[in-house]
């Protein structure tokens, strides 16, 4: 069993904060939160480098589609405090600021939101533009006590009062979150020596390439005239400045041309493709070849494609709980509800509709498992095609055993029961309205045996 606990309370600059003294061993390093603390890479270079290139771009673009997915749900357990936090979210525009956020979430790897209040009441939450944050600041306890905000050419500290800030992932006590593509954004350090980032890296590989193409489609050349005069050659230079692809020259002086261009059995594609598959892809956490490769290569990426989607429901569920505590917590104390007894839940759906055709939706339709009208509303939605809505009316579809005097029959109108006196006797069977008599046998007559001449008596 555990050792028991005593409560050693710590001054903090929110008053007392209860610590475990007893039964807890490990430790933490309470000398680095004496000063700022400032992010590895800066907010604002994280942003750059994701906006300036297209890998890293698409990446965190589909990571926050696909986290946010089709809409933000509210549940809970008290529909009423339900009921009431739905419709400070609608009034408010909140899921849109959420949506916002989620980039700052997944680019920089945080997000802040400032809580709007009136009083005790949270009235509304404004996202802090996170590449304005610059450090932050903690107190004994290892809370965090101030984020440090440079904007407009100087600093402005901001109370965490009224801050809720979420982290994409988080370890080691870190006070900032880590981004989508940390490892390839941050600076490396090699040989004692700091190295720029991997995507900085790639982009310089990629100007030599253009660097490589422009030398080879206009090489460098070098003329060189025999017996000739300064005033000669600064005329030669002029005129080849003004010559165009394929021109000729004639003249009467010697001369020898130089040409100093790329050997273009140079290969560098195996480099390219480790920077690009083994160091950006995995950077980013996810398979560019989904979007830009053919058919082979998609195939190829479903297992990866799988990956991610389970690595998405994990962020949605963090997120989600992250919103609760940091915001919505405190919007339901500010409506006059209990968040323990709310029961909150945050979370993020899918629309699962599966893409049916119109020839879909017919054989459906003749199979009896939807509606003439559901056939109708799905046509008049997915077509061209003009469908009178007023004609909904619900009838049998057309089969090779539909009677013909029956087509216009409401499909879910039963037949009425028959007459009790029809069903009883046996002799008059029903079709529809019409009674016809069953024709009955005649009785045959029993034949009699005479005793005493031996011969059958078919008297009465």
């Amino acid at each position: 069993m555990f050792d028991k606990v005593e409560i050693n309370p710590i001054e903090s600059t929110f008053g007392n904060v209860k610590v475990f003294t007893e039964g807890i061993k490990s430790e933490v390093n309470f000398n680095q939160w004496a000063g700022e603390t400032k992010p590895e890479v800066s907010f604002a270079k994280i942003f750059y480098l994701n906006d300036h290139d297209s890998r890293l771009y698409l990446a965190s673009d589909t990571y926050v589609q696909l986290i946010l997915g089709s809409g933000m749900t509210i549940s809970g357990e008290n529909q009423k405090a339900i009921k009431a936090l739905q419709k400070w979210v609608d009034n408010n525009f909140i899921e849109e600021k959420i949506e916002d956020a989620c980039h700052s979430y997944v680019i920089a790897g945080n997000c802040m939101f400032e809580l709007i209040m009136n009083g005790k009441k949270v009235v509304d939450i404004d996202e802090i533009d996170i590449t304005t944050i610059v450090s932050a600041t903690r107190d004994k306890t290892g809370a965090v006590s101030s984020y440090m905000q440079h904007v407009n050419d100087k600093d402005n500290p901001i109370s965490s009062e009224f801050i809720g800030h979420l982290k994409f992932t988080n370890r080691r006590h870190e006070l900032w979150g880590r981004a989508l593509a940390q490892a390839i954004v941050t600076p490396k350090e090699v040989g004692g020596k700091l190295i720029d980032s991997s995507v900085e890296e790639m982009w310089k590989m990629e100007n030599a390439m253009v660097k490589i193409f422009q030398s080879y489609a206009s090489p460098m050349m070098m003329i060189q005239f025999e017996d000739v005069g300064e005033d000669f050659i600064e005329d030669k230079q002029q005129e080849f400045r003004n010559l165009g692809a394929g021109a000729k020259i004639i003249t009467d002086k010697a001369f020898k041309a130089e040409i100093f261009e790329v050997n273009p059995a140079s290969k560098f594609d195996k480099y390219i493709e480790h920077m690009e598959t083994a160091i950006m892809e995995a950077g980013t956490q996810f398979a560019t070849q989904m979007f830009t490769a053919g058919f082979t290569a998609r195939a190829s990426s479903e297992d990866t494609s799988d990956m991610i989607k389970l690595k998405i429901k994990r962020v949605q569920r963090r997120f989600g709980l992250q919103l609760r505590k940091e915001v919505f917590d405190h919007v339901l104390k500010g409506l006059g509800y209990n968040p323990d007894t709310v029961n909150l839940k945050i979370g993020f759906q899918f629309d699962n509709e599966s893409v049916l055709s119109v020839q879909d939706i017919v054989g459906l339709f003749e199979k009896q498992a939807i509606k003439r009208s559901e056939l109708r509303k799905y046509i008049a939605d997915n077509t061209d095609l003009e469908v009178d809505m007023s004609d909904m009316d619900d009838t049998l579809p057309l089969t090779s055993v539909t009677p013909t005097d029956k087509m216009d029959e409401p499909k879910d109108i039963k037949p009425e029961p028959l007459p009790e006196e029809s069903v009883s006797d046996p002799t008059i069977t029903n079709y529809g309205d019409v009674d016809i008599p069953v024709p009955q046998k005649k009785p045959k007559k029993k034949k009699k045996r005479n005793n005493t001449l031996g011969l059958d008596d078919t008297s009465d």
